[in-house]
């Protein structure tokens, strides 16, 4: 009997492959997407499950002539893409076997993104599997694979620092803040100016149920813009207020275009004296907005976007050194599922016994109702049927139960060699 087992391989293209403009003709809207996987059914492609995020389309499929339904999928995506191969095939990667199982695993752990330790990635690959199962293009084979990724994707982060260490520097601000204040919902901030960072700052703040806001801006169309985008109240003051406020918020966050230093080390002196809990003070403005000598004062936490940025590069350090223990884990489970994966060729041997066994008890059957058995009534045969059957069965447990404990080890010798040498035996 020849060993049958259908293969794994995917195609695909991400940010490291393919510009923006490239990715996005693959973005297929569901419609299209159940028309490309119909087609694909049609080409001898038994599994398959589509993913696509805003860095990457990849396609994983499970074919018994792996090469033939890897050029089908090409040929699909020239189709549904409208696009001639020859302009996207260069940035497709291919991969089979054990390469597509291993990049799996680390895509949905994140170690293939652009920020390495991001929580998006492996709900995205979820909700592409979720899509898939509900529309039937997985089995057993890719059903596995994926729930595999999944569980090594939750052991990476919950048993490596990967994903810890914010690398956003608006996030790392709000994470001093939360060290700084027990509960934010209690705390108050004041947004001095405005810019991208200060505003994404801001955002991740009432994100996190920041008290109350307070806007200073020189444009009052300005702040109410701010308002509206982080869809809070906010309090809108002139910068002529600002001193007013200080000693009534818990965060500053500065982003002038001053050229001089908005908050000296005198005047938050004297604006604290009318305050005893701490100050945290965010400075994003380049120049600086705040006299780093206020970092001095007891009490206030004065970080600039230098700091923040030092922070930054410290965690990224720290997730690259933690890879090197994520990536064992995906070495490991990618050979568990691997092992799992050759005992498959097991399974048609187990099959063609039963059945060789079962045709050898029909045939003896048919042969004794003729001759020696004509004169029994049909519910009596149907008992020595029944009879006959649970003989067989039970003669077959013990071989069949050895041959499946020889599938968990199959990729050794010596399993491949006893499954042989069965196969002799019952001539198969």
């Amino acid at each position: 009997m020849k060993e049958y087992i259908p293969q794994i391989g995917m195609v695909g293209m991400s940010h490291k492959t393919a510009p923006v403009e490239t990715r996005e003709c693959f973005a297929f809207d569901t419609q299209v997407l159940e028309s490309f996987l119909s087609n694909a059914k049609a080409n001898n492609i038994l599994e398959m499950v589509y993913i696509a995020t805003c860095n990457r389309m990849e396609l994983y499929f499970v074919s018994p002539h792996i090469e033939e339904a890897t050029q089908s999928v090409i040929h699909l995506l020239e189709q549904f893409a409208g696009l001639t191969r020859e302009y996207f095939e260069p940035v497709l990667y291919k991969k089979y076997h054990k390469e597509a199982v291993r990049h799996l695993l680390c895509v949905a752990s994140s170690l293939d993104s652009m920020v390495i330790g991001e929580n998006e990635i492996v709900g995205q690959v979820k909700d592409w599997y979720r899509w898939a199962t509900q529309h039937d293009t997985t089995g057993t084979i890719l059903n596995k694979l994926f729930h595999q990724a999944f569980r090594t994707a939750k052991r990476i982060r919950t048993e490596t620092e990967i994903a810890r260490n914010p690398l956003s520097i608006a996030f790392i601000a709000v994470e001093l803040a939360k060290k700084i204040f027990e509960d934010l919902s209690k705390q108050s901030v004041l947004l001095i100016g405005a810019g991208e960072m200060a505003e994404l700052i801001l955002k991740y703040l009432t994100k996190f149920k920041i008290g109350s806001v307070t806007l200073a801006n020189r444009s009052l169309h300005n702040a109410q813009r701010i308002a509206s985008e982080i869809n809070q109240d906010a309090t809108i003051i002139t910068l002529a207020e600002i001193m007013e406020t200080i000693p009534n918020v818990d965060i500053i966050i500065t982003s002038t275009g001053a050229h001089h230093y908005v908050l000296t080390k005198d005047m938050m002196q004297e604006a604290l004296k009318k305050r005893t809990q701490p100050v945290f003070l965010i400075d994003i403005a380049v120049p600086r907005n705040i006299d780093p000598a206020a970092g001095d004062i007891h009490d206030v936490f004065l970080y600039n976007i230098d700091d923040l940025k030092s922070i930054a590069d410290e965690n990224l350090k720290t997730r690259l050194n933690e890879t090197k223990l994520a990536y064992e884990m995906i070495d490991a489970d990618t050979e568990e599922f691997l092992h799992w994966y050759e005992s498959l060729q097991i399974v048609p041997l187990i099959a063609k016994i039963q059945e060789s066994f079962e045709t050898i008890r029909n045939n003896e059957l048919k042969k004794y109702r003729r001759r020696k058995l004509k004169h029994l009534e049909d519910d009596d045969f149907a008992i020595i049927e029944e009879l006959t059957r649970q003989i067989m069965t039970k003669t077959l447990h013990i071989p069949i139960s050895y041959l499946k404990e020889l599938g968990t080890n199959y990729h050794s010798k010596e399993a491949k060699e006893k499954s042989k040498l069965l196969q002799e035996i019952f001539k198969l």
